[in-house]
């Protein structure tokens, strides 16, 4: 049997490669000097987030032979790592493949209560593009499609300098752009701020990293095929009281392992607060033309904006009206729900029209409100689910969780699904952790998952939310205290 290509075991996985690689060479060959670490780590940790614009991890080892001090390590050396669950890709990060991981810090020192000769520590580790935004910045124009620009940045040797695949998401306009002297991630997140799709109506893009290269793509595109139908799930996820892990004949039942939860946690899945604050539901964006020298004002409403998007729950595989994250329901004595109160968050821009005769421009005013709204709706609420290691999965993949409402099963002994919290969900972020021992160890997931849509529309309503108010009442501290002064409380003290 082919052991690398078969899972026997839920948290299989195979590691290829861990190695250091010097900045020195050998005396004799002339060849970098490399140290094998994969019998000598503890865990490994490595993670992916569309928020960020690399993947970091950490390694952390036992040693006994004084390493960091021996080899040394300093922070310019990099790491080779080839990971994968058997049978699926994974990370093949590799000097040979012209990309391996940057070694950038060390940390957690501390000597091994085990053995007095021995020491633990973290090894820290980035992706290489973010040393050479470190020390490199971007002062150029840029005329045409906003992807060619980025494609520019990320490969350019006086940029980036990357040598991993790109894969983009069509811009609509052709536009000229001029980057005044910033970091290459920041000029790439500046263009991305300008961003629209050529097939999807909402504003912004994302650059970010997996095993499987950069993207430079929207968030909508994450969440629908070609602008036509909702993208599928790549994985499907089941968390039950009481999970059933073997099969009738006593024999562990792998496949159900793997698609088993072990544990999960909702973080904040209601904060209607945030929502407000952070500009979800509602707000104002004022702009200051300054060819025309004139002030416009623009409202966002999350309900009126809703149906306009692909969002992770839908209708017979097209944009939902109805299954919004809050119900549509008049708030309190304002008459109004709450998304219609758009100052909650207010934001100026400056638009600056006819700045480029020949191209087209893209204005602030065109993208930040639905980018501000859209960005906070991916920060919760949030799932956090405790899985099995599968490299199949990145940052960027949709699953489907299903599970049960937390409560006695009813009187035919069934559960019921959640109908609001099942479905389909965001990987958001995804961390690989892996455990060595004696056994060959484990590998586990904890995917963090956010969902922008119910399974389930909310029940609405236009009845006005009013409880009964005591009339106003205002009161002089001096007459305050005048009538403790002749009350009773007073006597004796």
């Amino acid at each position: 049997m082919d052991y690398k290509n078969h899972i026997n075991n839920a948290g299989d996985f195979n590691l290829e490669a861990l190695e250091i690689i010097s900045y020195h060479r050998e005396q004799d060959s002339g060849d970098l000097f490399r140290m094998d670490i994969s019998n000598v780590f503890i865990s490994i940790e490595i993670t992916e987030d569309i928020f960020s614009n690399y993947i970091v991890g950490r390694v952390r080892i036992q040693d006994t032979q004084d390493i960091r001090t021996m080899l040394p390590i300093t922070g310019l050396e990099r790491l080779n790592l080839k990971l994968n669950t058997p049978g699926c890709p994974g990370y093949n990060a590799l000097d040979e493949e012209g990309h391996p991981f940057q070694i950038y810090k060390i940390e957690s020192v501390a000597q091994d209560g085990t053995s007095g000769r021995s020491q633990v520590y973290d090894i820290l580790f980035c992706s290489q593009e973010m040393y050479f935004n470190g020390i490199h910045r971007v002062s150029k124009a840029y005329a045409g499609p906003l992807e060619f620009a980025v494609d520019d940045i990320f490969h350019n040797k006086q940029y980036l300098n990357s040598t991993k695949r790109l894969n983009y998401e069509p811009t609509a306009i052709n536009e000229k752009i001029v980057i005044p002297n910033m970091k290459p991630i920041q000029a790439i997140k500046f263009i991305a701020s300008r961003s629209k799709s050529i097939k999807y109506k909402n504003a912004g893009y994302l650059f970010y990293e997996t095993s499987e290269g950069y993207f430079f793509r929207s968030i909508e595109s994450l969440l629908a095929l070609n602008g036509a139908a909702v993208r599928p799930v790549k994985f499907a996820y089941t968390y039950q009281a009481a999970n059933v892990n073997e099969t009738s004949t006593g024999v562990e039942d792998i496949n159900q392992k793997m698609r088993g939860v072990n544990k999960y946690e909702f973080k904040r899945p209601v904060d209607v607060l945030e929502h407000m604050t952070n500009g979800m539901l509602g707000n104002r964006l004022i702009r200051h033309d300054a060819f025309d020298k004139t002030f416009k004002t623009t409202d966002y409403n999350y309900f009126d904006d809703f149906g306009k998007y692909f969002h992770m729950e839908h209708d017979d595989t097209d944009k939902s009206q109805l299954k919004s994250l809050l119900p549509f329901v008049p708030f309190e004595d304002t008459n109004t729900d709450l998304s219609s109160n758009p100052l909650a968050k207010l934001m100026t821009v400056s638009n600056t029209s006819k700045l480029h005769d020949a191209y087209d421009t893209t204005q602030k005013s065109e993208t930040v409100q639905q980018m501000v709204s859209q960005r906070a709706q991916y920060m919760s609420p949030e799932l956090n689910l405790d899985v099995y290691g599968n490299t199949l999965l990145h940052a960027g993949d949709m699953i489907n969780f299903d599970m049960d409402l937390m409560r006695p099963l009813g009187e035919d002994g069934k559960s019921e699904p959640s109908p609001y919290w099942n479905g389909r969900y965001l990987i958001r972020a995804i961390k690989h952790k892996i455990v060595r021992a004696k056994d060959g160890g484990q590998h586990t997931m904890t995917i963090q998952c956010v969902k922008d849509s119910v399974r389930t529309e909310y029940p609405i309503s236009t009845e006005t939310m009013v409880v009964n108010k005591p009339e106003n009442e205002v009161n002089s501290i001096y007459d305050l205290d005048a009538n403790l002064l002749n009350s009773d409380l007073n006597e004796g003290v």
